[in-house]
């Protein structure tokens, strides 16, 4: 059988002439054939500027030659007093002449390359009329002349020929030849050329850097379920709304802290994590009615304002102090000053242990029945086991996920306890990528990620605030490094094109197109999966693992 190129019949080939020969050819030549089907090409042209070429069928066989096959079905005319060809009765342009013209642009096409420049290349066209029988079609013709002057019969093929194929395909390949001798003819190595030419494949990925741009412009927005929801926690005053990674619980929070400071509300937005309180800041600007904090940050603040701050004290243990004595605190703090809000939004509830809610209800003008949401997600608790929200009614549940990508979802649902099934709204995305490097090796995983930082900047497009390093516990390890050629820290100068390196817990609720998640100790980690399902969560576009010998 004949090599085709494509290897099998396109759906779309409408042409019934063209899919008989495609079939033929495939069953009828052997392999020392090469037959391509419908194929375009450009050659330029400096006088009147580049010129189109195309061929229904390219036929190569080594030592006979290369063969342009014009193919033209139905009933065939040609009137010579107007010279018009006809097929079928709708005018076609002269299909001798066409394929003479598309010969001629393939060879110059070949002659462009420098494999052939210096070639004689054995080339000539011939036409197809599978659909008819040129001899009753033209019974006063003589089996060796002419329809037309530019149309000897020895490069017709029509009806008769279909069974035999291999015999004509060689026989007008020959009589383009004729006695020609030469030593240069078509090989096997030309042929392959010609292949790699005429059938070259390219997979052109989309940049990262372009696929993280397209993305930020659709991530803010908020889904239609997810306006339904807010109009509705419009009407409630006590809700706690659960959701996995990546389902807009912090974009629902600030949303609707946004709104109810519009509306002359004063709002507390707060959250266990630093990080994200610090992100608010910067993202929503000077609010009056507006009053962002980390919870321990507000604590510290208001019992600092009260003249009730311990401040460093050796002999107060550091758990107690956090844990207990700042949230007593802040109760009374909050009393003392007259410090108090209409509503209370707390992102990341997960990580309040139960003895806070209680400062925070009070922080409320109505304590009893004030305004108090609390997003959630219990898969991302690493610090209060058995959580439960602070409300007896059942929670609001989100259940799409639209900061993941459908590659990423998949990968982080391995360590997610799903209470109900979760829909990834995100693009396809890319693979997750996993790097394996010898565990406490830091000489080798920091050229690693040097190697990778390089990779997605230079070749990827990726602008460097897109990117950041998490670790489990110890970024001191990579902290200040020059990895490639970045520097990495914990507050990076991103005018500098310094990347940002902190640990999971501290960029927890945050996300970036792209995080390179560094596992540098994996002992005593009892709760190893929440912090893995909240590290790897993080990614929006694309998430690679760097992954001591001990597994995860």
């Amino acid at each position: 059988m004949a090599k085709m190129f494509p290897d099998c019949l396109r759906p779309d080939v409408k042409s019934p002439a063209e899919r008989l020969l495609y079939k033929a050819f495939q069953e009828q030549l052997s392999d020392d054939f090469t037959v391509f089907h419908e194929v375009s090409w450009q050659v330029p042209d400096l006088r009147s500027g580049a010129k189109d070429g195309e061929a229904d069928f390219i036929i190569a066989c080594p030592n006979l030659g290369i063969l342009v096959l014009e193919v033209k079905g139905g009933s065939i005319r040609y009137e010579n007093t107007t010279d018009k060809w006809y097929s079928n009765d709708n005018s076609i342009k002269d299909p001798f002449q066409q394929g003479c013209d598309n010969k001629n642009s393939l060879l110059r096409l070949l002659k462009e390359q420098p494999y052939w420049s210096q070639r004689w290349i054995p080339i000539g066209h011939a036409v197809a009329f599978p659909d008819v029988e040129v001899a009753k079609a033209f019974p006063d013709v003589e089996a060796d002349s002419r329809l037309c002057l530019n149309a000897p019969l020895d490069i017709v093929l029509d009806y008769t020929h279909l069974n035999d194929l291999s015999n004509w395909v060689q026989a007008v390949m020959n009589y383009y030849r004729g006695n020609n001798e030469r030593q240069t003819d078509l090989d096997v190595e030309s042929v392959e050329k010609l292949v790699t030419l005429l059938s070259r494949w390219f997979n052109l990925k989309q940049v990262l850097g372009i696929e993280i741009h397209k993305d930020k412009q659709e991530s803010k927005r908020l889904s239609e379920k997810q306006f339904r929801l807010l109009n509705l926690l419009g009407r409630q005053r006590r809700v706690a709304i659960s959701g996995c990674a990546g389902s807009g619980k912090t974009l629902l929070a600030v949303e609707k802290a946004r709104c109810l400071s519009e509306q002359g509300f004063t709002v507390l937005l707060t959250s266990y994590n630093k990080a994200l309180a610090q992100f608010w800041r910067k993202s929503l600007g000077r609010n009056r009615n507006l009053k962002l904090y980390h919870f321990h940050g507000l604590c510290k603040k208001l019992a600092s304002d009260a003249g009730l701050d311990p401040g460093s004290n050796p002999n107060i243990d550091e758990d107690l102090l956090w844990n207990q004595i700042y949230p007593e605190l802040l109760l009374k703090s909050a009393k003392k000053l007259n410090w108090h809000v209409d509503a209370v939004i707390v992102d990341e509830g997960q990580d309040f242990r139960k003895n806070w809610w209680l400062p925070l209800k009070c922080l409320l003008n109505d304590p009893d029945d004030g305004i108090f949401y609390v997003f959630y997600d219990d898969n991302q608790n690493l610090y209060c086991p058995g959580w439960q929200p602070p409300f007896e009614q059942a929670p609001f549940p989100l259940d799409e996920n639209w900061r993941n990508t459908k590659k990423i979802h998949s990968y982080v649902l391995q360590f997610y306890n799903q209470h109900y099934p979760i829909t990834p709204l995100g693009s396809e995305g890319r693979n997750v990528e996993i790097v394996d490097y010898p565990s406490g090796d830091n000489f080798h995983l920091q050229k690693i990620i040097g190697s990778i930082l390089n990779r997605l900047v230079f070749d990827e497009g990726v602008s460097t605030k897109d990117i950041v390093i998490l670790t489990t516990t110890r970024k001191q390890a990579l902290q200040n490094k020059v990895l490639g050629q970045f520097r990495v820290k914990a507050d990076p100068d991103v005018s500098a094109q310094e990347i940002l390196c902190n640990t999971i817990h501290q960029f927890k609720g945050l996300e970036s197109p792209v995080v390179i998640l560094v596992e540098t100790d994996l002992r005593d980690f009892s709760n190893l999966r929440n912090w893995l399902y909240v590290g790897t969560s993080r990614a929006r576009n694309h998430l690679i693992i760097l992954r001591p010998d001990a597994p995860f």
